[in-house]
Parts: C-alpha cells; sequence; structure tokens
C-alpha cells in the first residue's frame, strides 16, 4: 500500500472501528470504487486538520503534507482551498 492508502486504512479505522479497515480500502480499490485523486484531497486535508489540532499553524501543516505526500506546496494549498466538499468532519 502506498502512503495515501495507508492514511486511508487509518481514517476508515477511525470512523468505522468495528469492521476491518484494511479490507474495506482493498475491496474499494479492487472493485474501482474509489477515485485516487479524491482520496489524495482527503488524506492531506485529513493530515493538515490533524497538525492544526496538535497547534501546528495552517502554513507550517500545509508544508509538512508536501514533505510527507512527496507533492507540491501548491497542490497541498489546491486540496485545502479548492475541494471544499471533501471532509469527514
Amino acid at each position: 500500500m502506498n502512503v495515501y492508502q495507508k492514511r486511508l486504512h487509518e481514517i476508515v479505522q477511525s470512523h468505522c472501528p468495528h469492521q476491518n479497515g484494511t479490507e474495506l480500502v482493498e475491496l474499494f480499490y479492487r472493485i474501482g470504487v474509489i477515485d485516487t485523486t479524491l482520496v489524495k484531497v482527503l488524506v492531506i486535508r485529513e493530515y493538515v486538520q490533524q497538525l492544526l489540532k496538535e497547534g501546528e499553524t495552517k502554513l507550517n501543516a500545509m508544508w509538512r503534507a508536501t514533505e510527507i505526500f512527496a507533492c507540491t506546496y501548491e497542490y497541498v494549498r489546491k486540496c485545502m482551498y479548492y475541494y471544499k466538499d471533501i471532509n469527514l468532519q
């Protein structure tokens, strides 16, 4: 599993604690119902939100996301501001 799939597993596990998150994620990928672009957006947004809850500034949290997910700051910014409808909260 790549870093996005691992984070999705953690997110699904936290929201569905009585089901096996790994099996759910693998099933979703296998049957093709997961849009990988939106998964990346969700994972990046959740990561930044987690850092904000821990007291990190938004700018620093977004820069840290670029390091973790090996993407540009512009991509993280797009995930945070362009995709407004992607959230678990």
